[in-house]
């Protein structure tokens, strides 16, 4: 029996981790337009068109829409293809509910870990947040949101909740806009924002998890209220 050649070996090898890095980019392609609204709940995947627009082949775009799946994104129909996925109000509700404990966790461990120069930088987004709360700028406010919020999970130095966060967001990305369209909800949603950054900055655990905790609870209130 001959033996498979070095070189061969070797070449399939770097095939598989250009592909796999292909499919990682095209992943985050894909979650980027979900995160900016550009693909919204229920909408059909086209393959052919994000080959074109991404400059890839087809194999890097099923392999990155297997793995949004897993990451419950996206859903697949039979013989239909992906979409975006529908969630509906009770399993955003269990995810909230999630996401309230993990965030009343960050809060104490921001408290005890984070450093004053991290401290300074989630105020400069607080900050920059109100600008775009009085300009009515949805889209800056929804990328200065997402920011904070990762650099508080960041500040708590525990890649476990960084994963377990991830997760859950990745998944209300698909809702959580829908709570800040309402007229006002910008200004209160920063409001929240500034009461976790005095808890933080006294460094008080406690009020600290409180208000980290309000928090999610005032953006389920939000995301769940009739328009």
């Amino acid at each position: 029996m001959s033996k498979e050649k070095p070189q061969s070996s070797a070449l399939e090898q770097i095939n598989q981790r250009r592909s796999k890095t292909l499919s990682t980019i095209v992943c985050e392609a894909i979650e980027q337009m979900i995160i900016s609204g550009e693909l919204e709940a229920g909408d059909r995947i086209n393959e052919s068109a994000l080959a074109n627009r991404l400059g890839v082949s087809r194999g890097p775009i099923r392999e990155a829409c297997r793995s949004l799946e897993q990451a419950g994104l996206l859903v697949s129909a039979t013989n239909h293809g992906m979409y975006v996925r529908e969630m509906t109000l009770d399993e955003a509700r269990d995810l909230y509910e999630m996401r309230g404990a993990l965030a009343g966790l960050t809060g104490r461990l921001i408290v005890e870990r984070a450093s004053d120069e991290t401290l300074q930088n989630l105020l400069k987004l607080v900050e920059k947040m109100d600008v775009a709360a009085d300009e009515g700028n949805l889209s800056r406010y929804y990328t200065l949101n997402l920011d904070f919020h990762a650099l508080l999970v960041k500040a708590a130095e525990n890649p476990a909740l960084q994963h377990s966060y991830r997760w859950i967001v990745n998944q209300l990305h698909l809702f959580r806009r829908r709570g800040l369209v309402q007229e006002g909800n910008l200004v209160v949603s920063n409001q929240e924002h500034r009461v976790i950054i005095d808890a933080l900055l006294a460094r008080d655990p406690e009020a600290a998890e409180i208000a980290m905790r309000q928090h999610v609870a005032g953006g389920w209130a939000r995301m769940s209220s009739p328009s």
